[in-house]
């Protein structure tokens, strides 16, 4: 009878708990994609996921792209102006050719946040790719909280600025 009881017992904790480890919490589903990329200078890389605790603005960008290029001087102030504790500009760079070119292209148009290489899969890490430029706001926990298509322009840094002072954007944005 003991014995029994004792298998009964053991029964309902494997139904109640399963058979297996505990599975871990599933990543939410606007969790920024933990990519590590060479930085275009190659001096390293950049892991997306250990950039936890700054606001990330991520552009997805191409040399060849005419908005792309209108559009990084605007980037750059940003980089330049916004706390580099709580705040990281990311260049991602993708379909532009050799490595050499692109440093040698940065360097004419003076930009200096952080440059690094992408391949497609990269885009499609975030989802699917619309085209250039895309950029992802990403949060402090990680989380994208909003996507750009284009130039966004003001919006965009009110939107960088309202995320690092309050750490969240209105539900309509």
């Amino acid at each position: 009878m003991r014995a029994t009881a004792t298998l009964l017992l053991a029964f309902a904790l494997v139904a109640a708990n399963g058979c297996n480890e505990p599975k871990p919490e599933p990543e939410p589903e606007n969790a920024a994609p933990d990519l590590v990329l060479n930085n275009v200078d190659g001096s390293g890389t950049v892991s997306l996921a250990n950039q936890q605790g700054k606001v990330v603005l991520v552009d997805l960008w191409a040399t060849w792209c005419v908005p792309c290029i209108a559009e990084l001087p605007h980037l750059q102030a940003m980089s330049e102006e916004l706390a580099p504790d709580d705040f990281l500009m990311l260049g991602i760079v993708l379909e532009s050719g050799e490595r050499e070119k692109i440093v040698d292209f940065l360097a004419e148009k003076k930009i200096t946040y952080t440059q690094v290489m992408g391949e497609q899969e990269t885009a499609e890490a975030f989802g699917p790719f619309l085209g250039y430029p895309t950029k992802y706001l990403v949060d402090r926990d990680g989380l994208v909280v909003k996507r750009y298509f284009g130039i966004v322009g003001e919006e965009l840094r009110a939107d960088v600025e309202t995320l690092m002072r309050t750490g969240v954007l209105d539900s309509d944005d």
